[in-house]
């Protein structure tokens, strides 16, 4: 049994916090160290946390940054946790074996990262539901340098809102950048790189969206754009998203259509062009 650390950065979770950490509380795989990084919360989270049980380090704001602040996590761990669950403060767990199912794909060795599917939350519009459906399918897969022919840049892709890591491998491959965006498709980079392989697991679910808002969608766009112009290596190992973009907003069309009608299509459409015209500009 390996020896597993959670670490959540928060930030102004709200309510819906504890119950996050309930449901972990309640998850079957045994849990070594848990770890919140609070990034000056002024609404309780720190607090919340330390009820439930957890360790918290408490940061300034501004020093906050998804890659340079899961680096800090994972220096603050005891040198015999082995694997490292990551977390967003939004996430639900409802099944209570979805992170032992996450875990357990590091029986195989050559596994260095491991991420799980993402269902929408209950309630969710179609618009913030489509891509996760396309993104995280109900097939697991092992992902390696040899399927980038196929997939391209995706090959590369996780997601920090429900991913793992083996502590050894993500040493190996220099942790964490301090970068603002895309840290977790940075490392998974490099681990396969290094011959490593990347691990998705349809069977181990949490629940994790969000509405579509033009502002939000613009900036993070723009910061994914900025993120492959200053890391060319990624592209250049990888390839494009190609194929599998068009496959996406194929899919977006059919999918939105059945329920939406032709408006929905137009919307949908209009969100992918600001996504796009965000991205290029970036």
């Amino acid at each position: 049994m390996y020896k597993v650390a959670i670490v959540i950065p928060t930030c102004n979770a709200g309510r819906e916090f504890a119950s996050l950490l309930t449901e972990i509380a309640q998850q079957s795989l045994p849990i070594a160290g848990k770890l919140v990084i609070d990034s000056s919360s002024t609404d309780g989270t720190a607090d919340v946390a330390g009820k439930h049980g957890w360790q918290v380090r408490s940061i300034p704001r501004a020093e906050f940054s998804h890659g340079g602040t899961r680096q800090m996590a994972v220096e603050l761990l005891p040198e015999d946790i082995e694997i490292v669950v990551f977390l967003t403060q939004d996430v639900r767990l409802p099944d209570r074996h979805s992170l032992e199912k996450l875990v357990g794909s590091f029986e195989d060795l050559q596994v260095a990262a491991a991420y799980g599917r993402q269902l929408p939350h209950e309630g969710a519009s179609i618009y913030a539901a489509v891509d996760r459906e396309f993104n995280y399918p109900a097939v697991s897969r092992i992902k390696s340098m040899a399927d980038s022919k196929e997939l391209g840049i995706k090959t590369a892709f996780l997601s920090d809102s429900f991913a793992a890591y083996r502590v050894q491998d993500l040493r190996k491959a220099g942790g964490f950048p301090k970068i603002n965006i895309c840290e977790d498709m940075y490392v998974a980079g490099k681990m396969l790189l290094a011959g490593k392989h990347i691990a998705y697991v349809a069977e181990a679910e949490a629940r994790h969206s969000h509405e579509p808002k033009l502002k939000d969608m613009w900036n993070r766009y723009g910061a994914m754009g900025r993120f492959q112009r200053q890391n060319p290596w990624i592209k250049e190992s990888f390839g494009s998203a190609g194929g599998e973009g068009m496959k996406l907003v194929k899919y977006q069309a059919e999918r939105v259509y059945r329920e939406k009608g032709i408006a929905g299509v137009m919307k949908i459409l209009a969100l992918d062009l600001v996504k796009f015209t965000a991205y290029k500009l970036g």
